[in-house]
């Protein structure tokens, strides 16, 4: 017995309700807020749920299993309806991942990831960032700065060359709306980011998955779609005018990507 299993992730819903369900979950320090460009490019093909990560937006009471990979990975699982599409962006990657590896129930038909990773940093044979970012970024908490720890990280996966104007803008406003979230839960999302290793529960997942990645990303390398094609199961895209977050800089690109694996693997 979980001691999650009770209860559910929060979410925000877009699209048609009577439609198959595409569930999303957001990365670091990011909220539902972030994630509302990808509803609008699939709203009228899906019942979109923009789905909030313990301590965050609507899951803010669920705070205390944000330091467990596991029990994020059970409180999706009970979140989301038989037969659902799974994305997760970023450092949900960790989470989802599990949930794939478990689900026993029907509950994913297909998985996509985006810019995401079973394991972020880098070792001899797994391309990845390096740890000085993440160990700066703890540095800045353990000072006060929560603030700035965000901004920074925030400067390094977006790379504002990349982004327009309305993008940026985009962002900002969404952190606004977020609002303060707590330490701890931040501080357990970088331990994630910086020592977590489900590599293994990725290599039993079992079902149509789709990993997309940014030529330009700085945080989760394109090389990394080298080692996850793995037929029949899993299949890689790389965007080449996108860094950390697709979804923005391409999102005609994106959507045709993912529709086509989609159209593809049924």
């Amino acid at each position: 017995m979980n001691a999650t299993d009770n209860f559910t992730l929060g979410y925000s819903e877009y699209g048609d309700p009577n439609a198959k369900v595409l569930a999303v979950l957001p990365g670091w320090a990011t909220d539902a807020n972030f994630l509302k460009p990808i509803a609008e490019l699939f709203k009228d093909e899906y019942r979109v749920l923009l789905i909030d990560m313990p301590g965050y937006g609507k899951s803010s009471h669920l705070k205390l299993f944000a330091d467990s990979t596991r029990q994020t990975a059970n409180l999706i699982l009970n979140t989301l309806p038989k037969n659902s599409i799974l994305m997760s962006w970023s450092l949900s990657t960790l989470a989802c991942c599990r949930a794939c590896a478990m689900d026993t129930n029907g509950k994913i038909d297909k998985y996509i990831s985006v810019c995401g990773s079973p394991r972020f940093p880098a070792d001899p044979n797994w391309p990845g960032f390096d740890y000085k970012y993440v160990l700066k970024c703890l540095k800045l908490f353990d000072e006060g700065k929560n603030t700035r720890s965000i901004k920074l990280f925030f400067m390094m996966q977006s790379q504002s060359s990349i982004l327009s104007k309305e993008n940026k803008q985009f962002m900002i406003e969404s952190f606004d709306a977020m609002g303060d979230i707590d330490k701890d839960v931040l501080v357990a999302g970088l331990h994630k980011m910086a020592y977590a290793d489900h590599r293994e529960a990725f290599n039993a997942i079992k079902i149509p998955c789709l990993h997309i990645f940014g030529a330009k990303d700085r945080l989760v390398l394109p090389d990394l779609a080298k080692h996850l094609i793995q037929p029949p199961y899993h299949v890689c895209s790389v965007l080449q005018d996108s860094a950390h977050m697709p979804f923005l800089s391409e999102p005609e690109n994106f959507k045709k990507v993912i529709n086509l694996f989609l159209k593809n693997s049924n």
